[in-house]
Order: structure tokens, then C-alpha cells, then sequence
């Protein structure tokens, strides 16, 4: 008996999850009480921002976006999202051709920006061309444990597409199940 409730425990482990416990909740600027900076497997997050080569954030903090100065905006639309496993809940909360805005400070170099979808607010910066936005959530999950999760979308506004990470982890990894990821692009639609 004990070696069937091990066997089904290690493939419930490869399956990832597949609906969170309760409603998700998206962080709201300061929610992290760390004065801006977040520490991660990701990285150190300044204003909610990982650097490029950080590789995916796991969670993010909100940061102030656009407050001055003129203004420039782009449509954006989410064209595919891949999940790393069928069978895995991802906390994305951006549906498949879901229309959303860019917004930033264009007379700055570096310059707070925001993207707003229906159900997501993304903020991070634009610096000349380049785009670096996150949103994150967290969510408590059948396995007893709280996870943190994080939307990045990153690119240069010089091409037709941005691309969306989301990767998650456990706030403390006590048997937690198996993390999930998805990958997506999402265009860049003329302004």
C-alpha cells in the first residue's frame, strides 16, 4: 500500500497543478512592504523591473506608471500562449486576442511605463525602444502551499512582437508540487 501512495504522490509531483484552491489576488503597489525592491530565484527587482538577463521573474512588485510629461501609447493583443505542461493552472491573466495598452513617458530616455489589459496592470519601464514590464499575483494552492507568480512582458517596441513570460514559485518550498511556466507573444499593433 505505502508504495502505491508514493507512486501516485511522484506522478501528482510531474503533472503541475491544475485550478488554484481560491480566487488569485494581484499585488497593489507596496503589497510586498519592501520598499520597491523584490528578492527572487529571478534576481533583485528594482521598481518591479528584473533586468534582462535575470531570466523570468517570480514575482513582482507594482510600480508607479506614466505620471508626467507627454505621453505615447500602443495597442497590444496576445496571440499564443504556451503552457510548460497541458494540464497546469498559469495565473495569466490575459486572455487569447485580448486587446490591451502600452502606455509610457516618451520625452523621457528611461521612462515609468504601464500596460493595462481588463484584468492585469503591468509596470516597469521603457528605455528607448526597449520594453520591460511584470505583474504579479499570488495564490494559495491544494498542495498547502502559497505561490507567487509573475507576468514579464519584454521586447523592443522596433519589432512586431513582445514576448510574455510566466513563471511562478513557492513563497516557501515546504513539499510544494511542481512549478508551472507559459510562454507567449504578443503584437504590437500600429499606433
Amino acid at each position: 500500500m505505502r508504495w502505491r501512495l508514493f507512486i501516485f504522490w511522484l506522478v501528482s509531483l510531474g503533472c503541475g497543478r491544475t485550478e488554484p484552491l481560491n480566487a488569485t489576488i494581484a499585488f497593489d503597489a507596496g503589497a510586498r512592504g519592501d520598499a520597491g525592491q523584490t528578492f527572487d530565484a529571478g534576481g533583485v527587482r528594482d521598481a518591479g523591473v528584473v533586468s534582462r538577463d535575470a531570466g523570468a521573474p517570480t514575482s513582482c512588485t507594482n510600480a508607479p506608471g506614466p505620471q508626467r510629461g507627454r505621453r505615447c501609447r500602443r495597442t497590444l493583443r496576445l496571440e499564443s500562449l504556451t503552457r510548460s505542461s497541458a494540464s497546469c493552472f498559469v495565473d495569466v491573466r490575459i486572455d487569447l486576442a485580448e486587446e490591451g495598452v502600452l502606455e509610457w513617458e516618451c520625452d523621457q530616455p528611461v521612462a515609468p511605463a504601464e500596460v493595462r489589459f481588463s484584468r492585469a496592470r503591468f509596470t516597469g519601464v521603457v528605455s528607448g525602444n526597449d520594453v520591460d514590464v511584470c505583474f504579479g499575483s499570488e495564490f494559495d494552492w491544494s498542495d498547502g502551499c502559497r505561490w507567487t507568480s509573475a507576468q514579464a512582458l519584454r521586447g523592443s517596441l522596433t519589432e512586431p512582437t513582445l514576448q510574455l513570460t510566466y513563471a511562478e514559485a513557492p513563497v516557501m518550498n515546504l513539499g510544494c508540487q511542481t512549478p508551472c511556466a507559459a510562454a507567449g507573444v504578443v503584437t504590437v499593433l500600429t499606433p
